[in-house]
């Protein structure tokens, strides 16, 4: 937000699914943002079991089969902790979008994932405490500027909105960050050495939202009609994107960058989330598995 989805690490952060999966998969939309309450009385400690796992502005928040997670912007080199004492299941490399990620599972049977690190400083098996120092924020994989992309994710597998899980953020900054004992603040100095803003105090970061414009500005090379969704593939000025519209919401227009990847077959990707267009059709890809695959009635090829 993975039933599939620890075969890999979750989500960047992004937008564009709807177009296709949130028809297929609306049934159980209310699943995925409901938290459930054990306590016979609801209590802070119960919902703040989570801490913020870094210091910085929360610029993108969560959307269900879009935007699995929320992502939290600052500076290069700000620490990364442990959300909450768990194991670590996976350490490394994320073909899919999250460059340098990190998933934790913890006692109840949720995993936290950590994205776009610039350093990871835990192994897989390794037992961490919550506020234990486990990477370093940065802008690997899928990611334009240093951030960190962090997911929850139930017993089940669904993505659970961390902004639920999580202390109140204050004017959109997180709390201050919460590292768990001395060995771990040592860690710091050598983890923001190259940053030059604390990492206890919020970094005032501007953040540019996605384009959300449905207009091709150069050239259409691809473009189609399915039963719920307009597609484009677009070039402009040498850089090719993809560029979708859900007909019921004619209005939220995503744009998204592509690569060609064949002679008539285009990608883009969004977060575990990847899309194929070919004048034939889409097909909308997760974690490696094929979730949705939707045929044009109406198509048109053009030459680039």
């Amino acid at each position: 937000m993975n039933k599939a989805t620890l075969s890999r690490f979750h989500t960047y952060g992004l937008v564009g699914l709807g177009i296709f999966c949130s028809i297929m998969l609306s049934t159980s939309s209310s699943v995925l943002t409901k938290t459930p309450n054990h306590s016979p009385t609801p209590q802070k400690t119960s919902v703040s079991k989570f801490i913020w796992p870094t210091q910085g502005i929360v610029s993108q928040g969560f959307r269900k089969y879009d935007h699995e997670g929320i992502d939290i912007a600052g500076a290069h080199g700000t620490p990364v902790v442990a959300a909450a004492a768990g194991t670590v299941i996976k350490a490394g490399w994320d073909d899919w979008g999250l460059g340098k990620a990190i998933a934790i599972k913890h006692s109840d049977g949720k995993v936290t994932v950590y994205g776009h690190n610039s350093r990871l400083l835990v192994s897989k098996g390794k037992q961490v405490t919550q506020g234990q120092i486990i990477a370093a924020m940065g802008s690997s994989g899928n990611s334009t500027a240093p951030h960190l992309h962090f997911e929850i994710h139930s017993h089940g597998g669904l993505a659970v909105d961390p902004s639920s899980l999580l202390s109140s953020t204050i004017a959109g900054k997180t709390p201050p960050q919460q590292i768990a004992n001395s060995a771990s603040k040592k860690v710091v100095s050598q983890v923001v050495s190259s940053s030059t803003v604390s990492p206890s105090q919020p970094i005032p970061v501007t953040v540019s939202p996605k384009s959300t414009d449905a207009e091709c500005n150069g050239n259409t090379v691809i473009q189609g009609e399915t039963a719920n969704a307009f597609v484009k593939v677009c070039q402009e000025n040498g850089q090719l994107f993809y560029i979708g519209q859900l007909k019921q919401e004619p209005t939220k227009p995503i744009r998204l960058q592509a690569i060609n990847i064949a002679t008539t077959k285009y990608r883009a990707d969004n977060g575990s989330f990847s899309y194929f267009v070919t004048p034939n059709g889409v097909e909308v890809w997760r974690n490696g598995s094929l979730v949705r695959s939707d045929h044009f009635y109406t198509a048109k090829r053009l030459p680039s």
